[in-house]
């Protein structure tokens, strides 16, 4: 899955895209770094799973997760530890 046009880098780590390594996420619809490979280059910056109920694929980036803040952001995200 290739990055929106105007998309240059990763919401999340502020790193480059890695052209084909990059996901966006279902619910704040940025795009993510994501590894497709058994060997990365590169850290993953969310995570996929398949949904239970109707056998696709959910992105989410690590922002949206409540693990990490944005690269750009000054206040942390709430998440379940709040």
């Amino acid at each position: 899955m290739l990055p929106p046009a105007g998309s240059s880098r990763c919401h999340v780590c502020g790193e480059p895209l890695a052209g084909r390594g990059t996901a966006p996420c279902h619910n704040c619809h940025l795009v993510f770094n994501l590894a497709q490979e058994a060997d990365p280059a590169h850290a993953d910056c969310g995570e996929v799973w398949v949904n239970d109920q109707y056998l696709a694929m959910e992105f989410a980036c690590d922002v949206c997760l409540g693990k990490r803040r944005a690269h750009d952001d000054a206040e942390p995200p709430v998440a379940r530890g709040h």
